[in-house]
């Protein structure tokens, strides 16, 4: 099924919003901490051809998230310091983020309340904060889009390998590693359990070595 989702209009709109999720993480790839993606891996995203980049926004599922999914029910969790990503960004960086951030949470809200399973898979089986997105009135989402910036960040950004092995995909060429490596993380997805300690496991997305 995943693979025929680029001709579809669900397809469509996760490319547009991988695409131009990919686009916040060049533009910030000379900021320290932005995003939850480490600088050297933003970087090198910065230097990567638009082929290489749509390869990567071709993957069927959100490549971007929220640590905290906004509207949250508790007003501790926003309240809490942000870590390393408090950092001001600059102006111009900071208002796309915003507008991605809310569009985000906007396409997020109408997906938890129109397709459950779609919802697992864009924002994962672990997230306790499914059902409050869903029964969030719109007037709360409009109030909770004002600090999603704060909380935007690439998803499985703790994940020591998926973010790696993705720019290495897309830097080969290689088509047949390129589709192992979307597809694994669209397996990462569907079964993450996320921790306590919100550390997802630590599973390789390499495909098998051949013998």
């Amino acid at each position: 099924m995943t693979e025929k989702w680029p001709e579809t209009r669900l397809g469509t709109e996760l490319y547009g919003l991988n695409r131009e999720f990919l686009e916040l993480l060049r533009d910030g790839a000379r900021e320290p901490h932005v995003f939850g993606l480490d600088a050297p891996l933003r970087q090198r995203l910065a230097g990567f051809n638009p082929a290489q980049l749509d390869s990567i926004a071709r993957t069927p599922c959100l490549l971007a998230s929220f640590s905290v999914l906004p509207p949250t029910r508790s007003a501790r969790r926003v309240a809490e310091p942000a870590g390393p990503r408090a950092t001001p960004m600059p102006a111009a960086l900071a208002e796309a983020a915003r507008l991605f951030a809310a569009s985000l949470l906007a396409w997020l809200w109408h997906t938890a309340r129109e397709d459950r399973l779609l919802a697992v898979l864009c924002m994962g089986p672990g997230l306790n904060d499914l059902d409050g997105l869903a029964g969030a009135p719109f007037s709360e989402l409009q109030r909770a889009a004002v600090t999603a910036t704060e909380h935007l960040e690439a998803r499985f950004c703790r994940h020591p390998r998926l973010w790696p092995d993705l720019l290495r995909a897309a830097s080969s060429g290689d088509t047949q590693l390129i589709t192992t490596t979307r597809l694994s993380v669209v397996q990462l997805t569907l079964v993450q359990r996320v921790s306590l300690s919100g550390t997802p496991p630590a599973t390789s997305l390499r495909p098998p070595t051949k013998h």
